[in-house]
């Protein structure tokens, strides 16, 4: 098995998947989705729109319903790291990336 790798990335209205990330439901835990990402050889980094975002991109999504978070560009500082998602949860968007185990 290969490990997953950085992908094109074409957001629309600032969501994106990885093609490669698993499509998981509702069901699958958090330790299933950690243990996937040690067997790809790294870790999930997540960034959360609400703490990473500017007030006035939070102030349209939260307070104005504009669901349209193009103008959110989040960054993971970790070395190696990409991006896999943007997503929206119950508590608004978030960024998830994966960072690669330090070699």
């Amino acid at each position: 098995m290969n490990p997953i790798q950085a992908a094109t990335i074409e957001r629309e209205e600032g969501y994106w998947t990885h093609p490669d990330l698993p499509e998981w439901d509702e069901g699958v835990t958090r330790a299933e989705c950690e243990a996937w990402a040690a067997r790809q050889g790294g870790e999930f980094v997540a960034i959360w729109f609400e703490l990473d975002a500017s007030e006035n991109l939070i102030e349209r999504y939260f307070d104005e319903g504009d669901t349209d978070i193009s103008d959110w560009q989040p960054v993971c500082d970790k070395a190696g790291s990409f991006l896999l998602s943007i997503h929206d949860t119950e508590d608004g968007p978030v960024a998830l990336f994966f960072a690669p185990n330090a070699v």
